[in-house]
């Protein structure tokens, strides 16, 4: 059975395509759904926050790339995890993934609030407003 995909409209459940509306048409009365929510991320978003970084690479010089940058950021917003390393005997820090898998876009909102904060306060001036 084909997935049916529906987003929540002003309190109501809409499908989202209308392919999705035409298999939910043809489910009969009294079908039940088991509904998972998808993590749907923002790609206007997720584009902005890393052509914000290449600019920001590129007017300061202090990143060799773009995901050095992005790097740094993640650990200075705390975005890491600890894991002990087998092989090496001890703990490690492993920063976090903020791929579309990985990280929701509530999540993503917040990390990318705090990001820019970052770079503002380290750059001495707002990046988002440079652009």
């Amino acid at each position: 059975m084909p997935k049916i995909q529906v987003m929540k409209v002003e309190g109501a459940l809409v499908p989202l395509t209308e392919y999705d509306a035409i298999q939910l048409e043809d489910c009969s009365q009294g079908t039940v759904f088991n509904m998972q929510k998808t993590k749907k991320r923002s790609n206007p978003q997720h584009n902005l926050y890393w052509a914000t970084l290449r600019k920001v690479r590129e007017a300061t010089g202090k990143w060799p790339t773009d995901d050095h940058l992005h790097n740094d950021l993640k650990w200075a917003c705390g975005y890491v995890k600890m894991r002990w390393n087998n092989l090496a005997g001890c703990h490690m820090r492993v920063i976090d993934s903020i791929s579309f898998d990985d990280m929701e876009q509530d999540e993503f909102n917040s990390y990318f609030e705090m990001a820019m904060a970052k770079l503002a306060e380290t750059l001495g001036y707002d990046p988002l407003a440079a652009r």
